[in-house]
């Protein structure tokens, strides 16, 4: 999703790339990215997708007026009212007399007696563009992306974005205890998928075959699940003892929590640390 937001990033910046310019001259055209509908079936998946994504994009990017040629009067964010479209509506555009793809230079450049509107907010409008007027020059806008709250900057952070987007969690306490120096790959996810719960135990997989017979294979005493069958199971605690105990001498454990514990954080020195982690 970063990296798709990345791309609106740049075609709302009006990026040097080819790419770009063949968006803006063939898939744009004279409108605004942010009125385009969303069922269009023209452009390719990468920009169907784009589209999709509009709503999360918005907040992340804001307009500061230049010249105002590059920028949507009604759908960019460029007003202190945010998008002038979902703000006034359809009205706005025949109360303003500003048609809906006009640019804020266009909207600078009408000759038209300024008007007082009956709405407040059209009042406001009229009073930004007059504002505008006076500071407007020849340079490009200046397109701005959200780093932070209301931090806004000339570039685009990948790490930034995603903190924002991304939903809070609980810090992992395990995670060094399975993504470690020198690990091997398969290991760990395999140890990853038995610390989410997720391993293809008969325990669960009781939950869509009925009348499955859930007893381990190995001891035939109690119900296989994950702690079972590799460790309270009278076989496999036997392999595990016979792997670690040498090791771990009196603080030897074949609880599960317990050993989610100890390697969760530093145990004796680094070659003891990793000589369990690796074991289990």
């Amino acid at each position: 999703m970063v990296h798709c937001l990345k791309l609106i990033w740049r075609v709302s910046s009006f990026g040097p790339s080819l790419w770009v310019q063949w968006i803006h001259c063939y898939l744009i055209r004279k409108g605004s990215f942010w009125s385009i509908k969303g069922s269009a079936s023209s452009g390719s998946w990468v920009w169907r997708k784009l589209l999709k994504l509009r709503d999360i994009a918005k907040p992340f990017l804001k307009k500061e007026i230049r010249s105002g040629k590059q920028t949507s009067f009604w759908y960019d964010q460029w007003s202190k009212h945010g998008n002038l479209k979902e703000k006034i509506g359809d009205r706005g555009v025949i109360d303003l007399g500003i048609s809906e793809n006009a640019t804020v230079a266009e909207a600078l450049g009408r000759r038209s007696r300024r008007r007082r509107h009956r709405l407040s907010i059209l009042n406001e409008v009229e009073e930004e563009l007059n504002a505008l007027r006076s500071s407007a020059c020849q340079e490009d806008d200046i397109t701005l992306w959200r780093q932070a709250d209301d931090n806004f900057a000339t570039k685009f952070s990948s790490k930034r974005t995603w903190e924002q987007i991304r939903g809070n969690h609980h810090t992992c306490t395990w995670s060094k205890g399975v993504w470690f120096p020198q690990s091997t790959p398969k290991y760990s996810f395999f140890l990853w998928l038995a610390l989410r719960g997720r391993l293809q135990t008969l325990d669960r997989m009781q939950q869509w075959i009925t009348g499955l017979d859930t007893t381990c294979v190995l001891c035939n005493d109690t119900q296989e699940s994950c702690s079972h069958l590799f460790f309270e199971c009278r076989y496999s605690e036997q392999v595990w003892k016979t792997l670690v105990g040498g090791m771990m001498h009196e603080g030897y454990s074949a609880d599960w929590n317990e050993l989610v514990e100890i390697i969760s954080k530093p145990w004796l020195n680094p070659t003891m640390t990793f000589l369990i982690r690796y074991t289990l």
